[in-house]
C-alpha cells in the first residue's frame, strides 16, 4: 500500500514537469509541498488501521452466522428384509421386502445453555402396500418405526434441552427438557443399530412418548465417576376427541352428527390419559465398566377386551366356561390396567486393561428386567355363542360376566427377561464389528419395545428364546455403513408382540389351542442394508 502511495507521488511529479507549460519554479516548488501533504495524510490514515481488530471482527461475523442457523444432519438407509413365520399349525410364510428409512436431524444452540433437537423421520416400504390400511399402522408409540404406505414426513423427536452448571447451589451439573423424547434405540440395543444410544435403557422401554425428562450429574459431588440419576415422564395417550368427532361418515356416504353442541376436544367416555413416570440412575460409570438401572410405572394401558367369542372344545362339544374358549371372535380397544418395570443392566466397553487390542474393543453386557401388570378389576359382559365345531352350527348364545384384566388375567401377574450379548472388532475384514446377542421371556413378560426396529417383530419382548447375530462394515468411515443381521425369535408363549389385554394371553404355542389357533411359533429376519450418514 506504502509503495502504491509513493509511486502514484513520483507519476504525478513527473507527469507535471514532462506535460505542463513552463512555469516557475515557485509553481512547481508550490505544487510539490501540496502533493508532499497529500501524502502526509494518507500515511497518518493508514496507520489507524487496525488491521487485528478487523479480522475478528470478520471471525465474529462467522461465529454469528454458524450459530444464528439450524445445523442439519442425514441419515438415509436403503434395507432389505426377508422376513418368514412358521406357525403353530405347522404352515409357513415368507415374504421379501425393500424399504427407505430417512432421518433429517436437527440442532440448534443460541447460547451455552440451551439447544433445541429435532428428527423427521420417512420410512416407507417400496411401491404401493397392497395391503395397506390406517389404524394400528399409525399408532403414536410405532409410527416412525413402520413402513407407512404414503411414506409420509412425520416428527419423530422435537424438544428443547436446558443445560445448567449447578442445582440449588450445589456442584450438580443438570438438564431439563420437554417434547417429543428420544425414546427409542437406547443403551445395548444401540450396538446391533450402530448408532449412539439415545435416552432409555433399550432392554425394557423403546417406545415413542411425548414427556419429559431432569438429570442430575452427582459425580462431583459423590466423587464416584459417572454417576447420575434421572426423572422421566412421558404420555403415550391423551383422553381426548379430536375435532369434529362428533361427525362421523358411514360406509354408505351417509353423515351422522352424534353431537350438535360444538364442543372440541372432550373426554373420550370411559378413557383416562396413558402416562408412564419413572427414573434411570448410574450408580457406576467409569467410561469401560458402568451399572445402569431403570424403573418406572405405566397407568391405564390399552389393550384388545374380548367382546364376543364362539365356544367349543377340540371335538366339537359345547362348552359354557369361559376359560375354555380359544376362537374369540369380536374385540374392542380399551384400557386395561397399570404396569409395573424395572431392569439392571451390567456394560463392559472393553474388557481387561491393555490385555490385548482385540479385548480393548469388544463391547460386553448382560442385562436382567422385571415386569408386572396391575388389572382394571371392572366388569365386562362377553356375548358367547356355543358353537358346534364338527358342522359349525350356532346351538346357543348367552352373556358370560367376566372381568377385563390384561394379559388374559385378573391377577397380577410378574414376567421377567434376561438379554446378553457380546461384540467385537472383525479379524478378517477392516473397519467392521461382529455381535452375537440372546434374550429370554418368561410367559407373563411384557416390555414396552414396541418401536424396536425389527420388521418380524420385537425380539426383546419374546415369551420365549431370541437370537441375533449382526455384522457392521464401514465402507466410507461412518458416511457410508452396511450391515447384515440375522434374527431368530422362537415362541414359547403366544401374545409376544400384543399390548395388554387379551390379545396378550399367553397360551402354549406347543398345545392343542395354539395349533387350532394357528399361533405364531417362530419368527425370523434377515436384513441386509447400505446407510448414508452426513
Amino acid at each position: 500500500m506504502r509503495k502504491f502511495i509513493a509511486l502514484s507521488a513520483v507519476a504525478a511529479v513527473t507527469m507535471a514537469f514532462a506535460s505542463g507549460p513552463a512555469s516557475s519554479s515557485d509553481d512547481l516548488r508550490a505544487e510539490l509541498e501540496q502533493l508532499k501533504k497529500e501524502i502526509a495524510e494518507l500515511k497518518q490514515a493508514q496507520s489507524k488501521i487496525n488491521i487485528k481488530a478487523l479480522k475478528r471482527q470478520i471471525r465474529e461475523v462467522k461465529a454469528h452466522d454458524a450459530k444464528d442457523n439450524i445445523k442439519w444432519n442425514v441419515d438415509l438407509r436403503t434395507a432389505y428384509d426377508v422376513i418368514g413365520y412358521k406357525y403353530a399349525s405347522g404352515t409357513s410364510s415368507w415374504n421379501g421386502i425393500f424399504t427407505n428409512r430417512l432421518w433429517l436431524g436437527m440442532g440448534f444452540a443460541p447460547t451455552p445453555n440451551i439447544a433445541f433437537k429435532g428428527l423427521i423421520s420417512y420410512y416407507k416400504a417400496y411401491g404401493q402396500m397392497t395391503g395397506a390400511k390406517q389404524g394400528f399402522n399409525y399408532f403414536d408409540w410405532i409410527v416412525n418405526e413402520t413402513p407407512n404406505p404414503a411414506g409420509e414426513l412425520r416428527v419423530k423427536e422435537a424438544y428443547w434441552l436446558y443445560l445448567g452448571d449447578s442445582f440449588l447451589g450445589a456442584d450438580i451439573p443438570w438438564t431439563a427438557s420437554f417434547g417429543r423424547r428420544p425414546a427409542t434405540d437406547g443403551l445395548l440395543v444401540n450396538f446391533r443399530d450402530d448408532q449412539r444410544p439415545k435416552s432409555p435403557l433399550g432392554h425394557i422401554i423403546n417406545t415413542e412418548f411425548d414427556g419429559a425428562s431432569f438429570k442430575f450429574k452427582l459425580e462431583k459431588v459423590t466423587g464416584i465417576p459417572g454417576m447420575y440419576f434421572k426423572l422421566c415422564m412421558g404420555r403415550g395417550m391423551t383422553n381426548a376427541n379430536v375435532r369434529y368427532a362428533a361427525i362421523n361418515q358411514q360406509p354408505d356416504g351417509t353423515i351422522t352428527v352424534s353431537d350438535m353442541r360444538g364442543s372440541e376436544y372432550t373426554k373420550v367416555p370411559g378413557w383416562k390419559t396413558t402416562d408412564l413416570a419413572g427414573f434411570i440412575f448410574v450408580p457406576y460409570d467409569d467410561g469401560q465398566y458402568s451399572v445402569h438401572t431403570t424403573a418406572f410405572k405405566a397407568w391405564n394401558l390399552p389393550g384388545l377386551v374380548t367382546k364376543s367369542m364362539n365356544i367349543y372344545d377340540m371335538d366339537g362339544n359345547p362348552q359354557t366356561q369361559a376359560d375354555q374358549m380359544y376362537a374369540p371372535q369380536s374385540f374392542r380397544f380399551q384400557q386395561t390396567g397399570d404396569m409395573y418395570g424395572a431392569a439392571i443392566s451390567f456394560l463392559a466397553e472393553g474388557i481387561g486393561d491393555g490385555i490385548s487390542d482385540f479385548l480393548d474393543d469388544t463391547n460386553a453386557f448382560v442385562s436382567f428386567a422385571w415386569s408386572k401388570t396391575d388389572p382394571n378389576q371392572d366388569p365386562n359382559t362377553i356375548n358367547a355363542t356355543i358353537i358346534n365345531a364338527q358342522n359349525n352350527q350356532p346351538i346357543t348364545s348367552m352373556n358370560i360376566p367376566s372381568q377385563i384384566g390384561m394379559l388374559g388375567s385378573t391377577d397380577n401377574k410378574s414376567g421377567t427377561s434376561i438379554y446378553l450379548g457380546v461384540n467385537w472388532p472383525c479379524q478378517l475384514i477392516s473397519d467392521a464389528r461382529v455381535g452375537v446377542e440372546y434374550n429370554h421371556g418368561s410367559k407373563y413378560w411384557r416390555s414396552f419395545t414396541y418401536a424396536e426396529d425389527t420388521l418380524a417383530g420385537s425380539k426383546l419382548a419374546t415369551r420365549g428364546n431370541a437370537y441375533e447375530i449382526w455384522f457392521n462394515k464401514d465402507l466410507i468411515g461412518k458416511i457410508l455403513t452396511a450391515q447384515i443381521r440375522y434374527t431368530y425369535m422362537d415362541y414359547k408363549y403366544t401374545g409376544s408382540n400384543a399390548f395388554f389385554g387379551d390379545g396378550g394371553t399367553p397360551i402354549d404355542t406347543d398345545s392343542q389351542m395354539a395349533k387350532a389357533m394357528g399361533a405364531l411359533d417362530k419368527a425370523q429376519d434377515l436384513r441386509f442394508y447400505i446407510r448414508y450418514r452426513y
